[in-house]
């Protein structure tokens, strides 16, 4: 149990377990039935939810969503400290059907200063290539974009270095930022289901109360497939033809299965 999924390596949508505890406390459930809401049940209940609002959102936008931005809360520069440069690298196998690539666990001394990568194939055309989203360069690894679904026998390598000169030292851990929308219809979704699930002699209208929060959370997800939503930092796909512009496309589609 470390708050990230066991899918994707991120912590889930809907943010840690605490809030999602939090978010049940505010509903006063009482604290007899709060004492059931531990981190193994809640979790797994994020996991459940992550992965639905990704087949909800799979035909429109490239999934799982990724965080858009990195931020340092609280952390003020202290002065230049001195590095030294290092080089790294090394290959990882791209699964068939992967549209991006996590390199992860690298525990690198510094954020690198460049990134290269490289897609190969063992027999074959070669027809693919990977983008490196800068935003997801962190001390651990990276992410980078393939430019389709890969086939099986690919192979991503890649090169990182750090030259050496003064780097400002800034307090602070690094935290990576999520769509809001999509945090908020996840845990209000995640924290319902646990309700309507798991506690089955609520009162009458916190039961009503749980299911009307699983059905217009479940409904905010899929008005993200309209062609006037965007969710930040996120790959939109197109629905009629991978080469029409999402301003193209119909003017409405479901808000909820038909």
């Amino acid at each position: 149990m470390s708050d990230v999924s066991i899918t994707t390596g991120e912590i889930w949508y809907s943010g840690s377990w605490k809030d999602i505890q939090e978010l049940l406390r505010v509903l006063n459930i009482g604290e007899g039935r709060m004492a059931q809401v531990a981190q193994p049940m809640v979790e797994n209940f994020q996991e459940m939810i992550d992965r639905d609002i990704d087949a909800i959102l799979q035909d429109t936008y490239q999934t799982p969503i990724r965080s858009y931005n990195q931020v340092r809360p609280g952390g003020p520069i202290i002065g230049p400290s001195p590095i030294t440069g290092w080089v790294s690298g090394g290959s990882q196998v791209i699964p068939a059907g992967a549209s991006s690539v996590t390199i992860s666990g690298q525990s690198w001394a510094n954020i690198p200063d460049s990134v290269i990568v490289t897609v190969a194939k063992s027999a074959g055309l070669f027809n693919l290539y990977a983008t490196v989203d800068n935003e997801t360069i962190t001390t651990d690894g990276f992410t980078a974009t393939l430019s389709a679904e890969a086939d099986p026998g690919y192979i991503l390598s890649y090169f990182v270095s750090k030259d050496s000169g003064p780097q400002p030292v800034v307090i602070g851990a690094s935290t990576r930022v999520f769509p809001g929308d999509v945090r908020r219809a996840a845990r209000y979704w995640t924290a319902g289901q646990i309700l309507v699930t798991e506690f089955q002699q609520l009162e009458a209208n916190l039961t009503d109360q749980a299911t009307q929060m699983v059905n217009d959370a479940r409904n905010q997800v899929y008005a993200f497939c309209r062609p006037t939503h965007r969710i930040p930092g996120q790959r939109r796909k197109s629905n009629i033809s991978r080469t029409m512009p999402p301003n193209m496309q119909p003017s409405a589609f479901p808000e909820r299965p038909s």
